[in-house]
């Protein structure tokens, strides 16, 4: 036995060891936990903040026109124009004033008077040092020339075209959403297709490779399926750093974390539009925004000439004004005695210039009307071309979604049969290869036929005003 260790061990220092050393690993245990905890804070909140969140498009347009700095623009426009219709609405209202003053007047003026038969002095122009004046004054205008009526018209015609144009920029964002909303599908769906046909591609690298060790396969054949393979690894980073892009440029529109991912959910990208919409929706070209806003800019413009012609025709108003002054100069002589006194009347007032002046101004606002009846012609002539123009580009995006499921279903058809002829020793390896790339852009060609033909839809709806 080595020196220094005693033979025998009382059971009470075995306990206290056994205790020590207990406490010493719960305490290591407690101090681990705790850094543990305190490690896994941080990676929880990453967590959250990078949480996936799935939203179809229509939840998708529901948050973004939600959090629309555009739209809250368009709203503070419709609301000033409508403060000012408030304004004009106030020129009905009574005129209505108070003036008040206090004067205190030098005492070097002397008073003057005169001794009556009696004897009496009598003082004609008392020495009154405090004078204090209040009016009370209310005016109306019976007869403006229909100026301040036509102002109030031809500015709630203003405000509608203001609420118009807010309705015009809500389809304007709807349609932006939505595109955005799309491309981002778009390309998720093309990184799953290139993920699985990047797994497709190792494989047949590798079966190539066992080709190659029976002497079937050349080295050129494993070369090439080796670079298929770099060329999808290329695409699939590419699509990747799109998704990032495109995701966080959505997510600043939704006003969500710039972190966030985003997937879009495919319930509603189905976009059944028959063929004999065209006529419906060229006839519906007139109820579009643009155009519903340039016609009530029109009658602001009908209403702003006749509030021209009205500046050619005499002002008349009425109004009374009630008087409690201190000396009143209406009592003679006057005394250091507040006395209540009134009077009204009617007031008539022509610029007679106008009658000639105004004719140029008046000129200039048939100008204006011939122009805005104009340009409501011209956008409802472009709302028409527009239209067209959508619903044959939707008719493209069609053709081209069918001709992409029917070149789709013709290359896997194609890589089956290639595949039963390299299995029978009739075609190569590089024939394999061949077939394997056209089913690959043809299932790329698939992805984006589908997106550009509910991208189409969508347009073809704004166009028309149906969105």
């Amino acid at each position: 036995m080595p020196k220094g260790i005693p033979e025998k061990s009382s059971a009470r220092d075995i306990m206290r060891c056994i205790n020590g050393f207990k406490n010493a690993v719960m305490n290591l245990f407690t101090s681990v936990g705790r850094g543990f905890l305190l490690l896994c804070l941080p990676l929880n909140l990453w967590a959250q903040a990078f949480e996936t969140r799935r939203l179809t498009l229509d939840e998708l347009v529901q948050l973004g026109l939600a959090n629309s700095k555009q739209l809250q623009i368009s709203q503070a426009k419709v609301a000033a124009a409508h403060a000012k219709t408030n304004q004009l609405h106030d020129a009905f209202v009574p005129a209505l004033s108070y003036s008040g003053a206090y004067n205190r007047v030098s005492a070097n003026v002397p008073e003057f008077g005169f001794f009556l038969p009696s004897g009496e002095y009598k003082i004609l122009n008392p020495l009154i040092l405090n004078q204090f004046s209040n009016r009370l004054s209310i005016s109306e205008s019976v007869f403006t020339g229909f100026r301040a009526l036509n102002a109030l018209k031809a500015n709630e015609f203003l405000e509608n075209a203001s609420k118009t144009d807010a309705e015009r920029d809500q389809k304007d964002v709807h349609l932006n959403l939505l595109a955005a909303g799309i491309n981002l599908y778009k390309l998720q769906e093309a990184q799953q297709s290139i993920k699985a046909n990047l797994n497709a591609a190792k494989s047949r690298v590798a079966d190539l490779q066992k080709l190659r060790s029976q002497g079937v396969a050349l080295d050129n054949d494993v070369l090439k399926a080796e670079l298929m393979v770099s060329q999808l690894e290329t695409a699939q980073i590419e699509t990747e750093n799109s998704i990032r892009a495109n995701t966080f440029a959505l997510a600043v529109l939704l006003g969500l974390p710039e972190t966030s991912n985003l997937e879009i959910d495919s319930t509603g990208l189905k976009a059944p539009v028959g063929e004999s919409v065209l006529n419906s929706f060229l006839d519906n070209a007139g109820n579009r925004a643009d155009v519903r806003a340039a016609g009530f800019r029109a009658q602001a413009s009908q209403y702003q000439m006749k509030f021209t012609k009205g500046t050619m025709l005499p002002l008349v108003s009425v109004g009374a004004n009630m008087y409690v002054n201190n000396p009143n100069s209406r009592f003679f002589p006057p005394t250091a005695t507040f006395h209540t006194t009134w009077d009204a009347g009617v007031a008539l007032s022509w610029n007679l210039s106008n009658l000639y002046t105004a004719r140029h101004t008046l000129d200039e606002s048939k100008a204006n009307l011939l122009q805005a009846g104009l340009l409501q012609k011209q956008l409802t002539d472009n709302a028409r071309s527009e239209i067209a123009n959508q619903y044959y580009n939707w008719l493209t995006a069609r053709s081209k979604m069918d001709l992409a499921l029917k070149s789709l279903k013709q290359s896997i058809e194609n890589q089956k049969i290639v595949k039963a002829r390299l299995d029978q020793q009739v075609a190569t390896p590089s024939d394999l290869l061949d077939a394997d790339a056209l089913r690959i852009q043809s299932d790329i060609n698939r992805i984006a036929a589908e997106a550009e033909l509910q991208l189409a839809y969508y347009k073809l709806l704004k166009s028309a005003g149906k969105l």
